[in-house]
């Protein structure tokens, strides 16, 4: 018998009425993509804040673009969200008419973390007003921030979309999973892909709260908690 093949992209995840609607899920695979397009860019790709584990850049890279979609319809988005707090507010900087070519760099970085960072804030603001606590499971927000979010005005939003903590990989500690997620969507068995989005939900609470862990992830490998159930198995893998 022959294997079920990958849905289109544009094809319902089975799980997707259990987490988020149709019009967030459109938007966070839109997001993703766009994160996915930095990560494989060799220039934008050594930022830390889209920098994947080298492996999966080279099998993304090498990869039909069918199977860079797949992996952005991940239910979840590819990246957190976090927001500074009070005494990390980035303060206004005033560009400079005579940059050195380090500042011009860094302003191209900048420009780059502001394009995405405005349109990331711009859907988890709007995600954590209409759909409660969704903003957490979504872009991985701390609590405290859903209200915060709200507040934020279009020059608080505006500075705040450079702020070097803003954005991060998802999964940080885990290159295990960022490997499993890339072989899924390369791959041609849908129960795979569903696997690797269920499992990645699983290590959203396995993160460490402390600062320099929580930030660059502990290493070890990522394992479900319990057997795989058989493929027809619908249940979240933990």
């Amino acid at each position: 018998m022959s294997e079920p093949k990958l849905p289109l992209p544009h094809t319902v995840w089975p799980h997707q009425g259990n987490l988020l609607n149709s019009v967030v899920r459109r938007d966070i695979a839109d997001l993703n993509r766009l994160f996915l397009a930095h990560a494989l860019d060799p220039g934008h790709g050594v930022d830390c804040w889209f920098q994947l584990p080298p492996a999966t850049v080279r099998r993304l890279v090498e990869v039909p673009p069918e199977a860079r979609e797949r992996a952005a319809c991940s239910p979840i988005s590819l990246f957190e969200l976090a927001l500074p707090q009070d005494d990390e507010a980035p303060p206004w900087r005033l560009e400079s008419v005579a940059d050195t070519d380090a500042q011009v760099v860094d302003r191209a970085r900048d420009e780059t973390r502001r394009s995405f960072g405005l349109v990331a804030l711009w859907v988890a603001r709007r995600l954590a007003e209409n759909v409660p606590f969704s903003s957490r499971i979504a872009f991985g927000l701390e609590s405290t921030s859903e209200a915060r979010l709200s507040a934020l005005t279009p020059s608080d939003s505006f500075r705040l979309a450079t702020w070097p903590g803003l954005v991060r990989p998802r999964w940080p500690g885990h290159a295990r999973y960022w490997s499993l997620l890339a072989e899924a969507a390369a791959g041609t068995v849908q129960e795979d892909l569903n696997w690797a989005y269920s499992a990645g939900l699983c290590l959203l609470g396995h993160c460490e709260r402390d600062p320099v862990i929580a930030r660059y992830g502990p290493a070890r490998r990522a394992r479900p908690t319990h057997r795989r159930g058989p493929a027809s198995d619908a249940d979240v893998p933990c």
